[in-house]
């Protein structure tokens, strides 16, 4: 069976595999997740909301189907792979560690690791087991660069991928309206482009995005975004990827 079908492009060279939280990257043959946010449910619990343990096993679920579509050597993680700010959980501890050594045994040739906001104190186990990590953005082939999101850069590579946004969308169902993930393809004002996608944690439902640029959280979105040209796509392993007009556009449903 032919797996061209299972690869939807998003912009040259880019693709969105499956329905999958995951974008590839053809010419450097990895995949892109960002936002896996390990830890979650046990910060949580901390504050007295006890949550089922799903991230972990989730996250490599979707990235073992992934993998078998498309075969690809390396996996960037872009950013907040733990979700503490101040500390180093327990649970992240050992749940990033299962992560990279589940990626590893999985075949991934290669693991690199884009720091985010979340990650304080997790380089030091990671680097351990052979992943390369990267403080501020890593600049793939033609002309796309990955970077967290959180940092105030400019976004001058033809492409830069981000995540922090954990992006979503309303859709009206059935006359219900409900929350989807979504990725989101954003002009800005120096003629490139921020490729926003989802979180690969399934907890980060997602921040719905709105027409006010101060709104979005990343400094390179509220600083040269220009938010009523962007165009959604749903990703979602239930329905499929859709894509959706401009923003503008959107107005009913934002």
């Amino acid at each position: 069976m032919s797996v061209e079908p299972l690869l939807k492009p998003v912009v040259e060279g880019l693709y969105i595999v499956g329905s999958k939280p995951i974008l590839y990257s053809e010419a450097d043959d990895v995949f892109i997740v960002a936002d896996v946010h390990l830890g979650y449910e046990e910060a949580m619990a901390s504050q007295g909301v006890f949550l089922p343990r799903l991230q972990l096993r989730k996250a490599l679920k979707v990235l073992s189907e992934a993998r078998a579509i498309v075969r690809a050597k390396g996996v960037v993680i872009n950013g907040d792979i733990k979700h503490a700010f101040e500390r180093l959980l327990k649970q992240e501890r050992v749940e990033v560690e299962e992560f990279i050594v589940k990626l590893q045994e999985m075949g991934f040739k290669e693991i690199l690791f884009v720091r985010g906001n979340h990650d304080n104190y997790v380089s030091y186990v990671i680097t351990k087991l052979g992943v390369t990590v990267v403080e501020d953005y890593l600049d793939l082939s033609n002309g796309v660069r990955v970077t967290h999101g959180h940092l105030d850069l400019e976004p001058r590579a033809d492409v830069t991928v981000i995540g922090h946004e954990h992006p979503a969308v309303y859709l009206n169902v059935g006359g219900s309206k409900i929350k989807l993930p979504a990725l989101l393809l954003i002009p800005t004002t120096l003629s490139t482009r921020i490729l926003v996608i989802p979180a690969l944690g399934v907890y980060q439902t997602g921040n719905v995005v709105t027409l006010n640029r101060e709104m979005f959280l990343s400094p390179m979105v509220r600083g040269y975004g220009v938010v009523g040209r962007a165009k959604p796509v749903i990703v979602d392993e239930s329905l499929g990827v859709i894509a959706l007009p401009e923003l503008e556009s959107l107005v009913d449903l934002l």
